[in-house]
């Protein structure tokens, strides 16, 4: 028990980010990589820092990438984490 206590802690440490929510809700419709993550922004995080937050993610099991050539194609790593953001999305926006 111990051990899945730890990941949940992990999970909703790296979701409680606006930053990696935005790349979260960028990568939920299609594989994207770090440039086409950087296109779809509002430009205020550099390459470099979107790489990171992606490797945060990833180490906490929301997304997985796959290699093409020199290409990473970062995606979400299951359905969960996309169906708790839209419903926590939908209940938000219900209390306004």
């Amino acid at each position: 028990m111990k051990d899945i206590n730890k990941k949940l802690v992990k999970f909703f440490s790296a979701m409680a980010d606006e930053t990696r929510i935005k790349i979260i809700i960028s990568i939920s419709k299609s594989p994207k990589t770090v440039n086409d993550i950087h296109k779809n922004s509002d430009k205020t995080l550099t390459l470099s820092a979107i790489s990171h937050q992606l490797k945060l993610l990833e180490n906490s099991d929301i997304v997985k990438y796959e290699k093409k050539g020199r290409e990473r194609y970062y995606s979400l790593s299951g359905d969960f984490c996309w169906c708790m953001l839209k419903d926590a999305i939908k209940h938000f926006n219900k209390r306004k």
